[in-house]
């Protein structure tokens, strides 16, 4: 599977815009003893949690008793497929955590979505935000709820680093094929703070 979402835009008049995390969205979900449940599902990554309508009861479940949930998200008009895996969050401790599959691969990317303010100049906006609303105006400057994405890369070993962004550490992350990636880095001008550079370059990998 190779699966990539793009952010859509929305005009900032659109203050009652509501995130993907606020929606539900028809999907399925598979338990970690198999069970797959068909309904409407809401997810919550700060939460680790979903919850289920399947038409009769309303359900909750979280990454423990999780083992794989798809949507259908229909403000990209696209599906999305989300799993619960073993994350090391100390030496040699893990958990059971929730990502989303962006790209899966030999070397798979991850995200994990979570939303925060920002707060802009009233003297100057730009014309659009991703997943954006304004609550709130204070003093000169007016609070902007977006959506930021914190990147992982997943190894066939089933290890997971974060990727803070920096590009001596995608080659050490790549460092297996790392001629290549940087032959391609440079010739094709790769941004890692754009999305769709970060999937360029882990396809690229992927791919060779």
């Amino acid at each position: 599977m190779n699966k990539v979402f793009f952010i859509l835009l929305f005009p900032l008049n659109m203050l009652a815009q509501q995130f993907p995390s606020d929606m539900w969205h028809p999907g399925q979900l598979v338990t970690k003893g198999g069970d797959t449940i068909k309904g409407d599902l809401k997810y919550d990554f700060d939460n680790q949690s979903i919850q289920l309508d399947d038409g009769k009861t309303l359900k909750a479940y979280n990454v423990n008793n999780l083992y794989f949930f798809e949507i259908f998200d229909e403000t990209i008009n696209d599906y999305r497929q989300f799993y619960s895996l073993l994350y090391e969050i100390s030496y040699n401790y893990r958990v059971p955590v929730l990502f989303e599959m962006v790209i899966e691969g030999e070397l798979s990317l991850l995200l994990r979505e979570k939303i925060v303010a920002e707060s802009v100049s009233n003297n100057y906006f730009p014309s659009y935000y991703s997943y954006s609303m304004i609550p709130r105006y204070q003093n000169n400057y007016s609070y902007i709820n977006k959506i930021k994405y914190d990147y992982f890369f997943l190894n066939p070993k089933g290890e997971i680093y974060k990727f803070s962004g920096k590009k001596r550490e995608l080659f050490q992350i790549m460092d297996k094929k790392s001629k290549e990636i940087k032959e391609y880095f440079n010739d094709k001008k790769i941004n890692l703070k754009k999305m769709v550079d970060i999937v360029k370059v882990t396809n690229y990998y992927n791919k060779i």
